[in-house]
């Protein structure tokens, strides 16, 4: 019976909540002028009394100033039951505004439910009306009782508690009935909410503990009960009753505020809950405080959220896990065979190669013409197979093509990670630390606050008075990165180790023998190391390489730097210092070796002699990959050219390779086809106006780079630009590589022009207009920067007129250095010579005579010169003197 008491109420409160009708107000009887109000308020609808106190009192039959006697006279009665609504914990709390849209459904299922029989009461029952007050959580429920009230308020409380009433909208806490003894205050005030904390006001004398004791009792268990003591005659008298339960204090508020207790009246209010607006208080007026701990939380937040997302992006990146990239290829590729065969069938398309395809075949022909670079190629994939404890440098001249090596050796590799370090350096802050997170995957990270870092900083301290350190600067963020990828490198290698210790299990227990596969470390690839070691974000290469020494110490993967710098090596060995850096130094190819390529991209066989001039272009090109590629696309393009101005074959092959062209084969022919159909007087002339463009090409550039002058612009001898090296200090140079291939390091650095300082030496080298040879550790020989530069040498002295020009400006240097050195001797002399020979000693002259003789004898040396110099300024002047 208990079990069906309790569900049937329930399962009657559930139904009418299913149905969830609209609230529209009422107005009950009998009494008129206790009415419903809709009250609209933050959307909320409130339902209210608008009688004052001392009339509900009256209507109670109880008067607001007469002592609370029991009567057995009829009187008005009031009950409050709680645990209808939920209780109202804050303003903007959704379970008030809910209760308020379906208060009068709550209210009719509690009605039916919560109130007994007329037969139940001994006397006559009479129900008047109720009131809800929803952010209580309660409902008030006035009635006529012609009898002793408290058999009424007996009867009530044991028909509720006998039923075990429960009220699902407050997750099943049970439902108690309270009489009301005082004047209740029914109320929407938004300042006024719900707390288990109740203030006591005293019109009276002071009430002892004990009394309040046993009033406030039945409503629940109390935590505290403070009266205060009035400083004065007049002052309130004033007291608090702290609850355990919030829906204790409510109930104590309803049922007893205006009571008289010993002649004393109690008014009741809620205080304000301190824990609902310290927090937001305690920021807001403690910014010094504040602010610290705002900010230690975000990093705390982004310590849980966004770092475990960066490394996991990260991490994609380098195992390319998630990429579509490789599907999507193999699947085009698929489509391109497909319709091939189908229009130009299978022997048309054995002939046509992926896009990529050309680059492969480059890449196969240098390792299978030149030997040196297949050794390096071998070198370099027992380094990748070794366990990481070093970095690997491979370095060579600029168009060697150390990326096309490195590029091959790591074509099997699973986990590569590219850092290019051309695409970082000389950029924006903000595009550079762009470019540096898109290159390590690393999403999201927020740039933004480099530079609106310090405004906030700045903003922030000038108003509290302490700098929260919201700044950040450039490398605080790329050491931000590359933490993030020590992370992804870390968990990889932790998961490659752990699948092979399981192989390792599993083969123990197999009869049969197997390889074990190797650890798979990830692979980092640091392009265009050093390439501008002067740039403004060169603190890049420094942490980069501090990063990779990390890498490679705590064996997380292997690194390799790519540089043409030859001093790169200098710079890892410093950086690098307690390991000792692998080196892979490429160098131009040998003349058989270039031949061996030239044949293979050609087509040719080995038996088919090749033109004169072809074979001189080849031994001044010596051996440079890039110049060697160039000079073939470029006879390539000129074959073509002929072709089409002679018609050979144009319209034999237009449809063939439009259609072609359409499925991806483009605007490339095969090498092959081209030079079959070439005679040797056209490849020899496609060769030698090919060789020429490049000529030419590098003889601008040594122009503009080396000797700072503007194509078609004039000469200027009375302006030097602002630069780490002269012009003719790098004339000198050409000069001397057009007659030498190579010449001594300190013989030029102990020049006139250079004085010894082999800076601009090195400046030089780092503008890749010369080579410098190291021989026993340093440097010994000064080459070309590309073999083809000689040419270009040659071709710049070849003009006669610039030659002149060149050399004018070299005897004015030249003339101002040794007349400066003429002139201190010439003052010196002056100073010896002046002195009195009376005051000194016969010892002393004779040492002042040596003295004078010796710089007698540089003056003479120095006039001699003066005066070569000044006739070889004659005769350049000759050169260049105009014809009137």
């Amino acid at each position: 019976m208990a079990s069906k008491t309790f569900t049937q109420p329930l399962l009657r409160l559930s139904a009418h909540m299913r149905i969830m009708p609209r609230f529209s107000p009422i107005r009950l009887a009998p009494l008129p002028a206790f009415r419903w109000v809709r009250h609209f308020s933050r959307g909320a609808i409130t339902s209210t009394s608008d009688r004052s106190s001392a009339d509900f009192a009256g209507s109670l039959g109880t008067p607001a100033n007469a002592d609370n006697s029991l009567v057995s006279s009829s009187q008005v009665l009031a009950v409050w039951f709680d645990n209808i609504y939920p209780i109202r914990l804050s303003t903007w709390d959704p379970r008030h505004w809910w209760a308020t849209h379906y208060a009068r459904t709550l209210k009719e299922n509690a009605k039916r439910d919560i109130i007994p029989p007329p037969e139940a009461f001994k006397g006559t029952f009479t129900y008047l009306n109720s009131v809800s007050s929803i952010k209580e959580g309660g409902l008030l429920i006035r009635f006529e009782y012609d009898g002793n009230k408290q058999e009424a308020f007996d009867t009530i409380t044991e028909f509720v508690d006998k039923k075990g009433l429960r009220s699902m909208v407050t997750l099943g806490q049970k439902i108690s009935a309270f009489p009301v003894e005082g004047v209740p205050w029914i109320e929407d005030l938004h300042s006024s909410i719900p707390s288990a904390r109740i203030n006591l006001e005293f019109k009276g004398p002071e009430l002892p503990i004990e009394t309040l004791y046993n009033e406030f009792r039945r409503f629940g268990s109390m935590f505290q009960i403070v009266v205060d003591q009035g400083s004065g005659s007049n002052a309130p008298r004033r007291g608090h009753v702290q609850f355990y339960s919030t829906r204790s204090a409510t109930s104590a508020r309803v049922c007893l505020n205006g009571k008289v207790i010993d002649g004393t009246k109690i008014l009741i209010s809620y205080e304000t809950a301190l824990s609902r607006n310290v927090l937001f208080t305690t920021l807001r007026d403690h910014p010094r405080m504040s602010i610290p701990v705002i900010l230690g939380l975000l990093a705390f937040i982004s310590f849980l959220i966004f770092d475990p997302m960066r490394v996991f992006f990260i991490t994609n990146t380098v195992t390319n896990r998630f990429s579509v990239n490789h599907y999507i290829g193999d699947i085009a590729e698929t489509i391109k065979i497909t319709v091939r065969t189908f229009f130009f069938g299978s022997a048309l398309t054995a002939d046509v190669k992926p896009d990529d395809d050309d680059d492969h075949e480059k890449q196969q022909d240098y390792s299978a013409s030149f030997a040196e670079r297949k050794i390096h190629e071998n070198t370099l994939l027992v380094y990748l197979k070794e366990a990481p404890d070093t970095a690997m440098l491979v370095h060579g001249p600029k168009g060697t093509k150390p990326v096309d090596l490195v590029d091959k050796c790591i074509r099997l590799e699973p986990f590569v990670l590219r850092i290019n370090m051309d695409d970082l350096i000389n950029q924006p802050d903000h595009v550079m630390l762009d470019r540096f997170a898109a290159q390590f995957g690393c999403f999201p990270m927020f740039n933004w606050m480099v530079s609106s870092g310090a405004v906030l900083d700045t903003i922030i301290a000038a108003g509290t008075g302490s700098k929260p350190g919201l700044s950040s600067t450039s490398e605080d963020q790329i050491a931000l990165v590359l933490e993030y990828a020590t992370a992804a490198f870390t968990n990889i290698v932790t998961k490659e180790a752990i699948k092979h210790q399981h192989l390792i299990d599993n083969s123990a227990a197999d009869t049969q023998e197997f390889k074990l596969p190797e650890v798979q470390y990830p692979v980092v690839i640091i392009e265009g190391f050093l390439s501008n070691e002067k740039a403004r974000q060169s603190f890049l290469y420094e942490v980069v390489t501090e990063w990779a020494s990390t890498v490679v110490e705590e064996h997380l993967g292997h690194v390799v730097f790519v540089s043409d710098n030859p001093n790169a090596y200098k710079y890892l060995g410093r950086a690098i210092s307690n390991k000792t850096v692998e080196t892979i130094a490429l160098k131009d190819a040998s003349h058989d070796s270039s031949l061996s390529y030239v044949y293979r991209r050609l087509g040719l066989p080995n038996s088919r002699a090749l033109p004169a001039e072809l074979e001189d272009s080849i031994m001044a090109i010596g051996g440079r990959l890039t110049d060697l590629e160039q000079l073939l696309q470029k006879i390539k393009a000129s074959l073509k050219a002929q072709r089409a101005a002679h018609g050979h074959g144009q319209k034999q092959h237009e449809s063939q390779r439009s259609g072609i062209s359409i499925l991806g084969r483009g605007k490339q022919d095969k090498v092959q086809d081209v030079v079959a159909t070439a005679t040797e007087q056209e490849l020899a002339d496609a060769t030698l106006k090919s060789f020429n463009d490049m000529v030419v090409r590098s003889e601008t550039e040594i122009r503009k780079s080396g000797l700072f002058e503007d194509v078609g612009a004039a000469v200027s001898s009375k302006s030097e630009p602002a630069t780490e090296w002269s012009t003719v200090q790098m004339w000198k140079i050409v000069q001397l590589l057009t007659k030498f291939e190579e010449i001594s390091y300190d013989d030029l650095r102990y020049h006139a022009l250079f004085k010894g300082d082999e800076a601009p030496i090195q400046a030089i080298e780092r503008a890749g207009l010369i080579s410098v040879g190291h021989k026993d550790g340093r440097p010994y020989t000064i080459k070309a920067g590309r073999p083809l530069y000689r040419s270009a040498f040659s071709r710049l002295q070849s003009d006669p007129k610039y030659a002149a020009i060149m050399g004018l400006k070299t005897v004015k240097a030249l003339s101002t250095d040794e007349l400066a050195k003429l002139s201190a001797l010439e003052n010196e002399l002056k100073t010896i010579t002046g002195q009195a020979d009376s005051r000194l000693s016969w010892w002393a002259r004779g040492e002042v005579r040596k003295r004078v003789d010796f710089l007698a004898k540089m003056i003479g040396e120095s006039q001699r010169k003066l005066a070569a110099l000044d006739a070889e300024e004659r005769k350049l002047k000759k050169v260049v003197k105009l014809e009137e």
